[in-house]
């Protein structure tokens, strides 16, 4: 508990307030979620090592978000849960709807449904 005190009082004096990453997943399907700009925004999305499906966004998220970053982890186990996740900075105000399937390698795009789709509000 003191070192959650200090670490509060070294943020006050310096008068620098931390981000915190504000992190969703597919369990946010259909909700909308608000971001304050200028905060980072990750999802984190979830699917099987090795099966041939890779996550792929269906939107275009400028200017509000910037995709800085893309990543893929899992155990070097056939089958084992893998996350993809996506890291955005925030850049403008407004809404947009983030969506992104999960599709199989080299299969044509299907156009219609994403698997997720979840309102962000980046207010300032």
């Amino acid at each position: 508990m003191r070192h959650l005190a200090l670490v509060a009082a070294l943020l006050i004096g310096t008068g620098h307030a931390a981000l915190a990453d504000v992190v969703i997943t597919g369990h946010d399907n259909g909700k909308t979620i608000t971001v304050p700009l200028g905060e980072p925004l990750v999802v984190k999305l979830t699917g099987e090592h090795e099966s041939g499906y890779y996550w792929r966004l269906d939107a275009d998220l400028t200017p509000e978000l910037i995709l800085s970053g893309r990543t893929t982890d899992a155990l070097d186990v056939p089958g084992s849960r893998e996350v993809t996740t996506f890291t955005f900075e925030t850049s403008a105000p407004g809404t947009v709807l983030f969506r992104a399937s999960e599709l199989k390698a080299g299969a044509p795009i299907p156009r219609g449904d994403s698997d997720i789709e979840i309102t962000i509000k980046v207010e300032p």
